[in-house]
C-alpha cells in the first residue's frame, strides 16, 4: 500500500501578516531578499477509540506561524515541533502570480538534498521539516495574499507499507514503553531547537531495554549489532496516516545511508500536560534507493480555502481600528518615496520635530497642510487676529462657524489645531494667543509687563521648536522672531507675498566659524529678511486704504510660497549641516538627496518664473547683525523696550546712522570735487 501523505494546512497569525507589510514597506522596499522564520506544528489530541465523545477532529496537520515567527529564538522553545523556512514578499500581485511555482520547489529541493549531502540534516534534522511562503501585500487595502510550500522530497517510486501497522503494546512491553518515554524526555531537554522532529531507538529485546538518541548516532549504534527504529513526532491528526514529515524522513534514510527496508515509530498523542501517551504505532516503510544526481520533489502547495490549488486571501482591513489605520495610511506615500527616490528620507525623524508657526492666516494654513503632507505630526500655532468671514476661503483651516467667534481669537487657533487632528489623528496641534511686540509700536507704560510677557512666551516657543515659520502679516511682527531666532540659532523660514511676487527664505544663524571673541556671539552665516534694508522697521500698517490694510495677492500665491517655504525647511533639515549650512545655486547640483539648498527663492507669477538668490548678512543689520544680537544678549528686556518704542534706535544701535552719515559725506566729497573740475 503506497503512503499517502496530505499536505499540512497553515494558520497565520495576523500580527505576522503586519510584521511582513511593515518589513516590506520600510526595510525591503523592493528587494526580494527572503525573510527566514520558524513556525511550529500543532500537536493534535486525538479522542481513544471506542469513546463516547468524538469531537471534530482536523483532517490536516495544522502549522502554526505565530505573531514573532520572523525573531523567533528557536533555542528558548522547548515544546513545539518547529519548522524553519523563507518568506519572499513580491512587489506586483502580477510577479506573485506568474512565479514559476514548479523551478520555485525545484531549488528548495535541490538545497534540501545539498544538505543531507553535506551532513548538516544529521546535526540539525529540523532542516528535513520545511516550509515556504510567498507573499504580496497590498499596503494600501491590508489585503495579503500568500501560499505555503512544503517541499516534499520523494523517491522515483513512492514508498509503501510493506507490513501491517502494529500499535506499541504489540511490539514492546509497558516497561520498554516507560524507557521511550523517559528516553525521550532527556532528548528533549537536552534539544536546542524546540522538540526533536527526528530520533533513533535502539532496541535490545534480550535485556528488555530501548535508549532515545539523536539521528546523527545511527552509523555508530548500526554497528552495534542491536535494532535500531526510527521515529520522528508524528502530529497527523489521521489515526491511519502518518504525518507529512515521514516523507522527507525516509527520502533522507535512502540517500544518506542507503536504507531501503526500514522501521519507523510514529511518536504521537502529546497530552494537555505535554507528557507522551502510549498511543503509538509502529510502522514499516519500504522504498527504492534514491537517486543522488538526480532530485524529483512533489508539487506540496497548500490548498486554497476552497480546496483548490491557489493563494489564499488574508484581509485585515475590517479588523483595524480605523484611527490606526488612517494613521499608517497618512505617510505611506513618504514611505513609498524611499523605494526609489530618496532612499535616504528620514521620515521618523520628520514626525518628531516641533514646528512653530507665527502666524494662522492664509501662509499659515497653507505651511500647515504641507507640513502634513510631510509628515510632521507636531504643530504650533500662534496668532492675536480673528477668524473674519472673508477668511474661510483663503484659509482652509477655517469654517463659517470660527467667524462667529470674532471676539475670540483663542477660539479660531484651537479650530485650527483641532482640524489638523481630524485630518491626521495622531497630529499634536495646538494653538497660543500671542501679540508679537512690534518696532515702530510703542508700550505704554502700563503695558510693559504684559509686553515682556509676551516676549517671555514667544522666546520660550522658539527654545523649544526646531522649525520656525515667519509667516506674519507686516513686515515689523517679523523682526522680534528674526532676532530671536538669531540669538538662539533656530531655523527660521521666512515667507513673505507681494500682489503677484513672493520671497520664500531661511534666515542664517551665528557662525563659530566667524567668531573673533569667545564672549560675543559671532555674525550670522545668512542674511536675514531685514539684511537688505537701509532703514529700521516701523508701523507699516499707519494711513493705508483698505486694499494695503489686506493681504491682496492672488489666490495661488501663498500655496506656491508656502509648499517652497516646506520644501526648503525638509531639504535644510537633511543637510549635514543643518542651519550652517551655505547657499547653493541653480548651478550648483551638490545639496541633497533633494536637490540643492538655495538661500532664498524670489517668485513672480506675472511671468510665471523663479529666481535663486544669495543675499550676504550685513553688518549694520538691524535684526541679526552681532551688534544686535550683543546687544540683545547683554541689556535683554531693555534693550527690546528701546526698539519699540524709539523710532530711530534701531538704527543708531547697528550703525546704520553712522553708516549713513559717512555715506552723505561722501556724496557731499563728490559734488564738491565735481564742482572743482568745472571752474574755470
Amino acid at each position: 500500500m503506497a503512503l499517502r501523505h496530505p499536505a499540512p494546512a497553515s494558520s497565520l497569525d495576523a500580527s505576522f501578516l503586519s510584521r511582513i507589510a511593515s518589513l516590506k514597506l520600510h526595510d525591503l522596499r523592493l528587494s526580494l531578499r527572503p525573510l527566514p522564520f520558524t513556525a511550529s506544528f500543532c500537536l493534535p489530541h486525538r479522542v481513544p477509540q471506542g469513546s463516547s465523545s468524538s469531537p471534530s477532529q482536523p483532517s490536516q496537520e495544522r502549522l502554526v506561524v505565530a505573531a514573532d515567527a520572523l525573531d523567533l529564538d528557536a533555542s528558548a522553545i522547548k515544546r513545539a515541533v518547529l519548522t524553519t523556512g523563507e518568506v519572499t514578499i513580491f512587489n506586483t500581485i502580477e510577479s506573485f502570480k506568474e512565479l514559476d511555482k514548479k523551478q520555485f520547489l525545484h531549488n528548495i529541493a535541490t538545497e534540501m538534498c545539498r544538505q543531507i549531502d553535506s551532513g548538516e540534516v544529521e546535526e540539525n534534522p529540523s532542516l528535513l521539516v520545511r516550509c515556504d511562503v510567498i507573499v504580496f501585500s497590498d499596503l494600501k487595502d491590508y489585503k495579503h495574499y500568500y501560499w505555503f510550500a512544503f517541499p516534499a522530497l520523494c523517491f522515483p517510486d513512492p514508498p509503501t507499507l510493506s507490513d501491517s501497522i502494529l500499535s506499541m503494546e504489540d511490539v514492546m512491553s509497558s516497561d520498554m514503553i516507560h524507557q521511550l518515554h523517559i528516553g525521550y524526555n532527556g532528548l528533549l531537554e537536552s534539544s536546542g531547537n524546540g522538540i526533536p522532529p527526528f530520533f533513533i531507538v535502539v532496541e535490545d529485546k534480550d535485556a528488555n531495554t530501548v535508549s532515545v538518541k539523536p539521528l546523527s548516532h545511527y552509523p555508530a549504534c548500526a554497528q552495534s549489532g542491536k535494532q535500531v527504529l526510527f521515529g520522528f513526532v508524528d502530529h497527523s491528526p489521521l489515526q491511519s496516516n502518518p504525518g507529512w514529515p515521514l516523507r522527507n524522513l525516509l527520502y533522507f534514510l535512502n540517500r544518506r545511508w542507503s536504507l531501503s527496508d526500514v522501521t519507523v515509530l510514529c511518536y504521537r498523542d502529546f497530552s494537555e500536560n505535554m507528557q507522551r501517551e502510549s498511543q503509538a504505532e509502529w510502522h514499516s516503510r519500504q522504498g527504492r534507493r534514491a537517486d543522488s544526481d538526480r532530485v524529483k520533489e512533489t508539487l506540496s502547495w497548500e490548498l486554497n480555502q476552497k480546496g483548490k490549488l491557489g493563494p489564499r486571501c488574508a484581509d485585515l482591513a475590517p479588523f483595524m481600528d480605523p484611527k490606526r489605520r488612517a494613521i499608517e495610511s497618512a505617510d505611506l506615500n513618504l514611505k513609498l518615496m524611499r523605494w526609489r527616490f530618496l532612499p535616504n528620507l528620514d521620515t521618523e525623524s520628520l514626525s518628531h520635530k516641533r514646528c512653530l508657526l507665527l502666524g494662522a492666516g492664509t501662509l499659515g494654513c497653507n505651511v500647515a497642510r504641507s507640513l502634513t503632507s510631510w509628515g510632521f505630526r507636531k504643530i504650533t500655532f500662534v496668532d492675536y487676529g480673528k477668524v473674519s468671514y472673508s477668511n474661510p476661503t483663503r484659509q482652509w483651516l477655517f469654517e463659517f462657524e470660527d467667524c462667529l467667534s470674532l471676539s475670540r481669537s483663542d477660539v479660531s487657533l484651537q479650530a485650527a489645531a483641532d482640524r489638523l487632528s481630524r485630518i491626521v489623528p495622531n497630529m499634536e496641534a495646538e494653538g497660543f494667543e500671542l501679540s508679537i511686540p512690534m518696532p515702530g509700536h510703542p508700550v505704554a507704560e502700563e503695558l510693559q509687563g504684559k509686553v515682556l510677557a509676551d516676549v517671555a512666551k514667544l522666546a520660550d516657543l522658539i527654545q523649544h521648536a526646531d522649525l520656525i515659520f515667519l509667516l506674519t502679516d507686516t513686515r515689523e511682527s517679523r523682526w522680534l522672531p528674526t532676532l530671536l531666532c538669531a540669538c538662539k540659532s533656530k531655523p527660521c523660514i521666512n515667507v513673505a507675498l507681494g500682489f503677484d511676487t513672493f520671497v520664500v527664505m531661511r534666515h542664517g544663524v551665528p557662525d563659530p566659524a566667524n567668531a573673533t571673541d569667545p564672549q560675543q556671539i559671532p555674525s550670522c552665516n545668512l542674511g536675514c529678511y531685514f539684511c537688505n534694508d537701509v532703514v529700521a522697521p516701523m508701523n507699516s500698517t499707519r494711513n493705508r486704504t483698505l486694499d494695503q490694510q489686506c493681504t491682496a495677492t492672488r489666490p495661488g500665491l501663498s500655496p506656491i510660497a508656502s509648499s517652497i517655504a516646506v520644501e526648503i525647511a525638509v531639504s535644510l533639515l537633511h543637510h549635514p549641516k543643518g542651519c550652517l549650512a551655505q547657499a547653493d545655486t541653480e548651478e550648483e547640483q551638490e545639496g541633497t538627496d533633494l536637490g540643492i539648498l538655495p538661500h532664498q527663492i524670489r517668485g513672480f507669477l506675472s511671468s510665471f518664473s523663479n529666481v535663486v538668490v544669495q543675499g550676504r548678512p550685513f553688518k549694520h543689520c538691524t535684526a541679526c547683525s552681532a551688534v544686535i544680537l550683543n546687544q540683545y544678549a547683554t541689556r535683554g528686556n531693555e534693550f527690546l523696550l528701546r526698539a519699540f518704542n524709539e523710532p530711530n534706535f534701531l538704527e543708531e544701535a547697528s550703525g546704520l546712522t553712522d553708516m549713513l552719515r559717512e555715506g552723505e559725506a561722501l556724496m557731499e566729497d563728490w559734488e564738491d570735487d565735481e564742482v572743482e573740475e568745472l571752474e574755470p
